[in-house]
C-alpha cells in the first residue's frame, strides 16, 4: 500500500460552478483503509414543503435539507466546506459525487475502485445542493437521497416522506474483481477478496425514532447488494424522523513490519502506537488489527 495524499474537497454553492465541479472531490483520508461511508435512513417532521427550482418534485432538495436539519444528536455529519492539503506520497483517496443519481458515488485508491448505487436512483433527480452543503438528489416518489462530504468520506441518506415509504434501501456495491459481500454471525456484513481477507465491515444495522426507541431493521444480501430493511410502518405511536445507520469500517491488519507507518497515516494515529500493538500482538504470535471504527480500535487477530 503507497502513502497518499490528504485533502479535503470544497462543495460549491453556486450552481454554475456546481455543474462544472459535479463528480470529483477529494475528501477523504489516506487509503481506502481509513474510509468510512455511513448509511442514513431519515423520515423528516411534519413541516410546510419548500418551494424548489424542481417544482414537479414530490421531496424537494430543500426539504430534504430541512429534514437533515431536524435530526439532533450529530447524527448527521457536517459537510466539509475548507479545503485543506497535506501531502503524504503520490496516491489519494479520490470520492465522487455524481450529478446523476443513477451513476453512484465511487470510491478509489490507486488500483482499488468501489462503488455504490443509491437507492431508488431511478426516481430521483440530478443533484441540487442543500444550505448546510450536502448534496440532495430531489425525488417524485415517498423517499429521496442525499449524500454529504465528510472528513473520511461520505455519508448516504435516505429521506422518507411519509409512512408509504418503502422499507427497503438498497445499495449495490460495484467491487473489484475476486471480492464479494457476505452476511455475517452477528447481523452485520463484510467484504471480502478471493482469500478471504477482510476488506470492509458493516457493523449491525440499527435504527432509532426521535424518541430514542429502537426500530426493527436488519439486512438483507443478494450478490453485491446490501439492503437496509426499516421496519417503520409496522411501529405504533413512531415518532420520526427515523435514523438507521449502517456504518462500514474499512481495516488494516498489519502483516509487516514495513506496512506500519503506511497504517499509521491511514488511520490518523501516531506511529508509535502502531508500533505498540505490532509488538503486543507478535509477542502473541498474532497480527494488529487497526480500524477506523469509534475514531481508532485495535485488537489482535491470527
Amino acid at each position: 500500500m503507497s502513502l497518499v495524499h490528504h485533502s479535503y474537497g470544497q462543495l460549491e454553492q453556486d450552481m454554475n460552478v456546481l455543474n462544472r465541479r459535479f463528480g470529483r472531490h477529494f475528501i477523504a483520508t489516506v487509503a481506502v483503509s481509513a474510509a468510512i461511508i455511513a448509511t442514513t435512513v431519515i423520515n423528516p417532521h411534519d413541516q410546510a414543503r419548500a418551494t424548489d427550482d424542481a417544482d414537479d418534485a414530490t421531496i424537494s432538495s430543500q426539504e430534504v435539507g430541512h429534514a437533515l436539519e431536524g435530526v439532533n444528536g450529530g447524527l448527521v455529519r457536517d459537510a466539509v466546506t475548507q479545503e485543506t492539503t497535506v501531502e503524504t506520497g503520490t496516491a489519494s483517496l479520490e470520492v465522487e459525487i455524481p450529478a446523476e443519481p443513477m451513476d453512484g458515488v465511487r470510491l478509489t485508491a490507486g488500483d482499488f475502485s468501489l462503488k455504490i448505487g443509491l437507492p431508488n436512483a431511478a426516481g430521483s433527480q440530478d443533484a441540487a445542493p442543500t444550505a448546510d452543503g450536502a448534496v440532495a438528489y430531489p425525488s417524485e416518489g415517498d423517499s429521496a437521497n442525499a449524500v454529504i462530504p465528510v472528513r473520511g468520506g461520505v455519508q448516504l441518506l435516505s429521506v422518507i416522506e411519509n409512512e408509504d415509504a418503502d422499507e427497503h434501501f438498497a445499495y449495490p456495491l460495484t467491487l473489484p474483481a475476486d471480492h464479494s459481500l457476505v452476511a455475517t454471525a452477528d447481523g452485520g456484513a463484510r467484504v471480502v477478496d478471493a482469500t478471504g481477507t477482510v476488506k470492509a465491515a458493516f457493523e449491525p444495522a440499527w435504527a432509532k425514532d426521535a424518541a430514542g426507541r429502537s426500530i426493527p431493521t436488519h439486512y438483507s444480501i443478494s450478490g453485491n447488494t446490501l439492503t437496509q430493511v426499516v421496519e417503520h410502518r409496522g411501529v405504533a405511536d413512531i415518532s420520526y424522523p427515523v435514523v438507521a445507520d449502517p456504518l462500514p469500517v474499512i481495516l488494516i491488519v498489519v502483516t509487516a513490519a514495513a506496512a506500519i507507518v503506511v497504517a499509521a497515516l491511514a488511520l490518523g494515529v501516531a506511529t508509535w502506537i502502531v508500533v505498540s500493538w505490532w509488538n503486543n500482538c507478535r509477542s502473541r504470535n498474532m497480527y494488529p488489527e487497526l480500524s477506523t471504527r469509534n475514531g481508532f480500535t485495535a485488537r489482535c487477530v491470527r
